[in-house]
């Protein structure tokens, strides 16, 4: 123990002594056990993250074209679908009893987070509970994800207006101001960084439900009217900007309730076989396509998954190199220190010593160069979770 405690010792001393190459080497260790370790765990942790997400979701009814828009939009709120489908094709999937049909629109956002319009259902289906408040009632009304709550300090109460979409759109998708009437308990998923609210108020955001306000003589183009005369108003006055009790009344939705559009339809079916008599009932649908959201996701890993095995085959060769530089260095460094060697020979040192000094000199740097590596992918991997 003595010995061991004296080789450490000596080669701290060693390696304090040259700095510059005590260093080289821990960084080179450190790049090649870094790379390959951090590629082969955010890997693991983005197929868990997605796959998980993918799982939960058993089916999703879309327009038909491409599915993998379609899966991004619906259960990572990413992208704006440019085909929508009608409030029909949900009252369909639930008419025929297959399950619990989520109808899911998200075409919109708020503050820059994604404005997901649903129904009640989804909350219980997603396992979405309230932290704080209650569920939105009417229009207007919205809920708060946990980090959407978080980062702007939002509570039950609170107003926050939508982003506008389309500068000259008259007829809708002018900033509609939303009051928060709850906050969601964390659950480390999409919906987290998501606001959520009934389905009509995002059709309110489209146009197709609007409301009216009473026009007044300081409103109308012409004041002077005689009594009894209409009244010309000015398009800015049926802009509602916000639905409050005085003027929800007059909200009402243009044609049938039906004709709204939908982004896509969340189905969550009741049992094995209504999840397979859905997806033949709709194999051979022309307007409609429903997915299996897991062997979509599944497909995309599958990409990334052989991008990362070639990740992996050229960190193991950057490994390698490094390894044999490594090995070629301490080579080096004892042709360099033969003199010192040969002194400690002589001071009555023997070979077994040396060679416990040189590997203790090794040893040393390869903790170092663990301890980084540890250090850069524990930091890597909170900074990924983070984004995910």
């Amino acid at each position: 123990m003595s010995t061991l405690r004296h080789a450490l010792f000596l080669a701290l001393q060693v390696l304090r002594s040259s700095p510059g190459r005590s260093s080289v080497l821990t960084l080179g260790l450190t790049v090649a056990l870094f790379l390959p370790m951090v590629t082969w765990l955010a890997g693991e942790q983005v197929e868990q993250r997605l796959m998980s997400r993918a799982r939960s979701s058993p089916i999703l009814l879309g327009h038909k074209g491409n599915e993998f828009d379609l899966v991004m939009n619906a259960l990572y709120f990413r992208g704006r679908l440019r085909d929508p489908i009608p409030m029909h094709a949900r009252d369909e999937v639930a008419a025929q009893g297959y399950g619990v049909a989520v109808p899911l629109y998200i075409a919109y956002s708020a503050a820059g987070a994604p404005l997901v319009g649903t129904s009640l259902d989804y909350f219980p289906q997603r396992g979405l509970t309230l932290a704080d408040g209650r569920m939105p009632a009417v229009l207007g009304e919205a809920v708060a994800g946990a980090n959407v709550a978080r980062d702007f300090a939002l509570e039950p109460g609170d107003k926050l207006r939508t982003d506008l979409t389309n500068l000259y759109n008259l007829a809708g998708s002018y900033p509609l101001v939303l009051r928060v009437t709850g906050v969601l308990e964390p659950t480390d998923t999409p919906d987290d960084d998501a606001i959520f609210t009934d389905i009509k108020t995002t059709w309110v955001l489209d146009g197709s439900i609007h409301g009216h306000t009473e026009v007044t003589r300081n409103d109308a183009l012409n004041p002077e009217a005689e009594e009894g005369e209409n009244l010309e108003a000015t398009a800015a006055v049926f802009i509602v900007s916000e639905i409050d009790d005085k003027n929800l009344g007059s909200f009402h939705l243009h044609g049938d309730q039906g004709d709204g559009a939908l982004s896509s339809v969340l189905v969550f079916p009741r049992d094995a076989r209504a999840h397979d008599q859905l997806l033949g009932d709709y194999a051979l649908e022309e307007r409609y396509q429903a997915v299996i959201p897991e062997q979509v996701v599944g497909t995309i890993l599958g990409i990334v998954l052989q991008v990362r095995e070639g990740l992996e085959l050229y960190f193991g060769l950057v490994a390698g190199s490094t390894a044999a530089f490594f090995g070629l260095v301490i080579v080096l460094s004892l042709r360099l220190r033969r003199a010192e060697l040969r002194l400690m020979q002589r001071l009555g040192c023997s070979r077994a010593t040396i060679a416990a000094n040189v590997l203790s000199e090794i040893v040393l740097l390869l903790m170092a160069a663990v301890a980084l590596t540890g250090l850069l992918t524990w930091g890597s991997m909170a900074w990924l979770s983070s984004l995910l």
